[in-house]
């Protein structure tokens, strides 16, 4: 019985310090230096607990989830976000959601292929962002 006990502890310690990956990136240009550059100002953001970005031809999109407790602050954390990255990247349309369902739609995004398809996609999750729900 002891012994299962240690096993399972020692499981449950395995799969909860399991390091995921906190920013996802789907590109379609060759923009290594912007690509790297978004990922270093998202992993390094303490409120942002994932974040997928798209980044095609003039179009960043990053859907993001924020931190439990700076849920409350959603609203603002989008909007301040929003504010850095279109001063870091003036030549790009930026978009920032912290929407769930966004995020929920861009990681199935990730997956895709097609890069004419990705476009259709990001914009109609363009549109929903603008919504207000």
């Amino acid at each position: 019985m002891r012994k299962w006990i240690v096993v399972l502890s020692f499981v449950l310690l395995v799969v909860g310090c399991d390091e995921r990956e906190k920013v996802a990136v789907y590109q379609s240009v060759n923009d290594e230096q912007n690509k790297q550059e978004i990922q270093h100002l998202l992993k390094e953001a303490n409120v942002i607990d994932e974040a997928n970005v798209i980044l095609l031809n003039d179009e960043l999109f990053v859907a993001m989830q924020v931190k439990p407790w700076k849920k409350w602050n959603r609203m603002k954390v989008e909007e301040s976000w929003k504010k850095k990255l279109e001063q870091k990247f003036t030549d790009l349309n930026v978009t920032v959601s912290t929407d769930f369902k966004l995020f929920w739609e861009t990681s199935k995004i990730l997956e895709e292929q097609d890069q004419q398809d990705v476009h259709e996609k990001i914009q109609v999750l363009k549109k929903l962002a603008k919504e207000e729900t």
